[in-house]
């Protein structure tokens, strides 16, 4: 099976720490002061010297190696429908297809603006498509490999030609800003590819492999109206600590394993990893894992924060791009992902194209 295009898209509002800082929810929850004497202890002069802003963003980058995310205008306007809508049309040109000559979609999706319609209807009219079928899909940071899945399955089996697989999130809708820990995390984007029964310039060389284990404990975002009051205005809970960030690079690492395996390969057959950037923490602990050499484990965590299930596809498309150097003539690359839940997934691909 083919992967015949990429697209991810941004939004302009561009908020780095100090901007984030600004925030008067922000402002008013973080520890300035135990955040500096944190600091102190590794440069006592800098943590009496430095200003509460220049504090939020040394304990934020170094919390999480996050220096800026993009986020959709407060006031509401871009809705994560739209940046989905811009990440598909970028794929589909970037494949050379159009629209109407799509069978499927399938998105990866939390934040909705809508229940009903749901996002897959509400795409498919975005990009010319109204009749398209398709569906939504929630498996957090791992959506956007179980949205390949289903892809793949529907190629492989004859049922579509051509697939376009989405995942859009913007977090910063559902974010408590008075928990600075959960709040320097997350930005907002979309991702997109295509995938095809007809050749393109990539490969699935394998059917992704998925896994799952439930619990709710370290990421948790209640539905609506199941809130403590029937108007709840429910926030995203991400609980950090060791403990999550161990299980983190553990199951990426056991679950991309296993997809190398079902594609008869090997870590050194491998050119990239591009794991879920959740924590630079964590995409660091992984490239020890695995024992790769500087550069083969991509890093995108500090442009772009946290887009849930986005951050695979948005950083697979700038790698694809060429944002991280030139690619080999043919690149071995796996995606890996673990999401709140715990749901988990990876895939092997080959890209032949240039970008």
């Amino acid at each position: 099976m083919y992967l015949s295009g990429t697209g991810h898209y941004v939004p302009d509002r561009l908020v780095d720490n100090f901007a984030l800082f600004e925030l008067p929810a922000i402002r008013e929850s973080f520890d300035s002061e135990r955040a500096r004497a944190s600091l102190r202890k590794t440069d006592p002069e800098a943590a009496d010297s430095l200003s509460d802003a220049d504090v939020f963003d040394r304990w934020a980058r170094q919390l999480t190696g996050i220096g800026r995310r993009s986020m959709v205008p407060a006031d509401g306007g871009v809705t994560s429908e739209d940046l989905c809508a811009e990440a598909s049309n970028r794929a589909l040109d970037h494949a050379g297809i159009e629209s109407r000559d799509l069978d499927f979609l399938v998105v990866a999706n939390l934040t909705a603006r809508e229940i009903v319609p749901n996002a897959a209807a509400t795409l498919g009219d975005r990009i010319g498509a109204p009749a398209l079928p398709g569906f939504v899909l929630n498996t957090a940071c791992a959506g956007f490999i179980h949205a390949l899945s289903v892809g793949y399955m529907h190629v492989t089996t004859g049922e579509s030609d051509a697939v376009l697989v989405v995942s859009g999130d913007a977090l910063t809708r559902v974010t408590d800003y008075t928990d600075p820990k959960t709040a320097v995390l997350f930005g907002d984007g979309a991702g997109a590819a295509v995938l095809t029964s007809s050749p393109g310039p990539g490969r699935v060389l394998s059917a992704p492999v998925l896994r799952a284990e439930y619990s709710p404990d370290h990421l948790n975002l209640v539905g609506q109206g199941w809130g403590p009051g029937a108007d709840a205005d429910n926030k995203i809970s991400m609980a950090g600590g060791a403990n999550v960030l161990r299980h983190a690079i553990r199951t990426m690492q056991v679950v991309a394993t296993n997809a190398l395996e079902s594609a008869e390969l090997t870590w050194d057959d491998v050119d990239y990893v591009v794991p879920h950037q959740a924590n630079e923490r964590i995409t660091v602990g992984l490239e020890r894992a695995l024992k790769l050499s500087k550069g083969r484990v991509i890093h995108a965590i500090e442009d772009i924060g946290n887009v849930s299930a986005s951050t695979v596809p948005i950083t697979l498309d700038q790698l694809i791009r060429g944002t991280y150097g030139s690619l080999p003539d043919r690149a071995r690359i796996v995606l890996t992902a673990v999401g709140g839940g715990y749901s988990s997934g990876a895939v092997a691909l080959e890209w032949t194209g240039s970008s």
